[in-house]
């Protein structure tokens, strides 16, 4: 028999990856991991199997609660969804230590995947290699270096922990102190460097078998946070460059590649890799790329899908984040109401009953609440 993992189902991403496999693949059994209680699961999620995940307990906790799971379900295979980014680390170390024959996933080998997930060793891969990246330096270098120049975690998410520093004098005591309580990547500052633009990618045997790339409409707040609103677009310029690095490299599986173009070298100069779902996984499926349903068919062992790509798609946030954008406004934003040819987080391809229910559930507490206000 076979079960599809969907790892974290409290987290609104994954609602829309377990929405969208349950309307790809309606004869699967699916296993959701959670931290929630399993009431809340089957009240979100309608009939799947719920088993405890500790996913946010530390590594111990989760290769306890997995290796329970996987002893659950026998010879039963398994199909890991990459979901978060933090349980898929989990997973990759635990894959890499212990041999699992009834684990179906695309993953690359352990040592690749580290690779790639730390900021550093995939910028002097990278570097080594001649695939743009941006300059380097030694924190021993700083009073000396050509400004202006970013600061940012080896491991980490977004722009958490991340500084810009212009001049020497922004080089202050309390950067000192951050510095010398954890590893960090110290880049030339780029031009445009909030002009983040994405690729993403799955591959199986060390070929690229699907890729698009989205461009970013509106953000939360709008100086740059949360993508809101997107659209797909053609930029083969960038394709082809996340192609030569992950053929390079042999990747295996799903991938989203973050680019700044440099207008200087009239290059892309790869800034960040997340090995893993990403938050508008949905575009994929909604604009006929369909890498999250030829994941899924290549570890069931079916036939991919052909991509058939449309020419205008759009995935939107739309509640409570953008709507919150559009009252901070009051109402000034252009085509706001125009849906056409848009997918909606949290809302597409899930039945509405329990979108609305999810939605209720997740953002109507206080820590949420007082996020989103706070953003907005």
């Amino acid at each position: 028999m076979n079960h599809i993992l969907i790892t974290d189902v409290q987290y609104r991403k994954e609602f829309d990856n377990v929405s969208i496999i349950k309307k790809l693949f309606p004869n699967e059994h699916l296993i959701l991991g959670t931290i929630k209680s399993a009431l809340f699961c089957k009240l979100a999620y309608g009939r799947c199997s719920v088993e405890k995940l500790r996913t946010e307990d530390g590594k111990d906790a989760f290769f306890h609660d997995f290796k329970i799971l996987l002893e659950k379900y026998g010879q039963d295979k398994i199909i890991y969804v990459p979901g978060e980014e933090q349980t898929t680390d989990y997973v990759a170390e635990y894959l890499g230590r212990y041999v699992q024959g009834n684990v179906v996933c695309l993953l690359p080998s352990y040592s690749m995947y580290k690779l790639f997930r730390n900021k550093r060793s995939l910028n002097h891969y990278c570097l080594e290699y001649g695939f743009p990246a941006p300059k380097e330096y030694k924190v021993e270098d700083l009073p000396a270096v050509e400004y202006p120049v970013l600061l940012k975690p080896e491991i980490g998410s977004g722009s958490h922990g991340q500084y810009r520093l212009y001049k020497k004098e922004d080089y202050t005591d309390e950067i000192k102190t951050a510095l010398s309580k954890e590893p960090y990547l110290i880049q030339e500052l780029l031009p445009n460097g909030k002009e983040v633009q994405g690729g993403f990618f799955l591959c199986h045997k060390g070929k690229v078998i699907g890729a698009y790339t989205h461009k970013r409409i509106r953000t939360s707040p709008e100086e740059g946070g949360v993508t809101v609103l997107s659209c797909l677009n053609d930029n083969p310029q960038l394709i082809n460059q996340g192609i030569q690095l992950l053929e390079h490299a042999g990747w295996e599986g799903l991938i989203m590649l973050e680019y700044i173009y440099d207008d200087r070298s009239g290059e892309y100069k790869l800034i960040e890799a997340n090995p893993r779902i990403w938050g508008s996984i949905m575009l994929s499926e909604y604009s006929g790329a369909n890498l999250l349903q030829n994941y899924i068919r290549i570890c069931l062992g079916l036939p991919i899908e052909k991509i058939q790509m449309k020419k205008e798609a759009f995935i939107r946030w739309f509640f409570p984040v953008d709507l919150l954008n559009w009252i901070k406004k009051k109402g000034k934003i252009k085509d706001f109401w125009n849906f056409k040819n848009t997918c909606v987080i949290n809302w597409t391809y899930a039945r509405k009953d329990r979108a609305l229910l999810f939605i209720l559930m997740s953002v109507f507490n206080m820590h949420n609440l007082k996020n989103l206000f706070g953003r907005a």
